[in-house]
């Protein structure tokens, strides 16, 4: 993976200093910051995120939920495929319970 020097802000080095990731060497606060964004903006999977984050998934999974972040996005799609499986599966129920 290739490095780039980006100039960050102060002020965004100080917020993430006072954040949980305090404890943490600059470059990884950012890194962890950066990888989190793409997550939150559906462009990388969790698993990827965790990754450029330089975490162990089930570590990053637990970092998402202890910031009170999601870990999954489930949107209307989904939930109108398994609103579908739920009525299908309904329906076959039924028709075995009549017979």
């Amino acid at each position: 993976m290739a490095n780039v020097a980006v100039e960050v802000p102060q002020e965004l080095l100080d917020q993430l200093a006072s954040s949980r990731f305090g404890k943490v060497e600059v470059a990884a606060r950012v890194r962890v910051a950066l990888a989190i964004q793409l997550f939150l903006a559906e462009e990388v999977s969790i698993g990827r995120a965790a990754e450029l984050a330089g975490y162990p998934l089930i570590d990053f999974h637990d970092l998402l939920r202890e910031l009170g972040l999601p870990t999954a996005f489930y949107g209307p799609e989904e939930y109108a495929q398994d609103l579908a499986t739920i009525e299908a599966m309904e329906r076959e129920r039924g028709r075995g319970r009549g017979r």
